[in-house]
């Protein structure tokens, strides 16, 4: 029996319920004299039971970060078992049907430490802000949910962006060039101050003090302070408008300029724990203001307030549409 076929009985769905109400610590003396008595019925035990185990298989992968993330466990289950209001219930129960298969709490695992994190010399959970120096006098700043890899050499500093983004402030060196690689191109220093961030069809550079050399397989291109690119393998393209909003992170602010909302929420991503989805109608809405990133909740409040759009919250979903 697969995870949608055990769910798919009434006993399943009041174990669920039970299961809702246990972990929302508002269960009565009373509520646990009916569990009792609604356990005895035929076939109900054998409901709690199946889906308790299948439930406790789910969040295994959890289990084996555990040793490296404290607190992980507890922190996905709040989340995936969080208290439901009626109005909850069907998003409730396709996350359970996804918990119970693996794929939300894989996917959750995820949103608090990064998988390839893991592996990577430097990194950052979500909503986690790192700085790092290092040994030649430049130093990282590291934006949540990022990953690095550091390859100092004789003639040669190399910095593999992984996943996420950051700041670099590089120390004058003529002898060894620093670079800033993602799976796109490669940012090299010609200066001071830049900042690399890695997206999934493509990377953005873009110079905070002094420039840098943007290369990929379609080309080179120089950029000066203030000017920013987009880049992958096939093209590299400048953007004419101001990006250096974007480097508003490094003091825990969201800065939009009349930029997309889409742009928005994807800078938001990393700071939370949850999934946000948004319309397409939503995501082509501009954005012009200045957000705190450490309270995203606040923020989305803030952004349905000043804007013609809808914010729910389904515990760790979101939803954004317009109004």
């Amino acid at each position: 029996m697969n995870a949608r076929q055990a769910l798919d009985n009434p006993a399943a769905e009041e174990a669920i319920e039970w299961m809702v109400l246990f972990r929302s610590g508002e269960a009565s003396p009373d509520d646990y004299r009916r569990f009792t008595d609604w356990r005895a019925v035929p076939g109900n035990g054998q409901a709690w039971e199946r889906i308790q185990g299948m439930l406790q298989r789910s969040f295994a992968p959890v289990r084996e970060v555990e040793g490296r993330a404290q607190g992980q466990v507890q922190a996905v289950e709040r989340i995936v078992l969080r208290p439901a209001s009626q109005g909850r219930r069907k998003v409730l129960r396709s996350t359970l049907a996804l918990a119970l298969t693996g794929v939300a709490t894989s996917y959750l695992v995820n949103r608090f430490h990064p998988v390839l994190a893991w592996r990577s010399d430097l990194h950052t959970a979500t909503g986690e802000r790192q700085r790092v120096d290092l040994p030649d006098g430049s130093s990282l700043v590291l934006n949540a949910r990022t990953a690095v890899d550091i390859d100092y050499r004789p003639d040669l500093r190399r910095i593999r962006l992984r996943q996420g983004e950051l700041i670099a402030t590089v120390a004058a060196d003529p002898t060894r060039p620093f670079v800033v690689d993602t799976e796109h191109g490669q940012a090299r220093a010609l200066g001071t101050r830049f900042l690399v961030r890695q997206e999934s069809q493509r990377s953005l550079a873009l110079v905070l003090e002094h420039s840098i050399r943007v290369s990929t397989a379609a080309g080179e291109e120089v950029l000066q302070s203030g000017q920013a690119a987009y880049y992958n393998p096939h093209a590299i393209k400048p953007v004419a408008s101001d990006l250096t909003g974007r480097a508003a992170w490094v003091d825990g602010m969201l800065v939009a300029n009349d930029e997309p909302l889409a742009d928005v929420i994807e800078a938001l991503r990393p700071y939370r724990t949850g999934y946000v989805r948004m319309s397409p109608a939503a995501a082509q809405l501009r954005v012009l203001g200045a957000f705190p990133l450490d309270d995203t909740d606040n923020l989305l409040r803030s952004l349905a307030q000043t804007m013609p759009i809808s914010v729910r919250n389904l515990g760790a979903l979101v939803l954004i549409d317009v109004k």
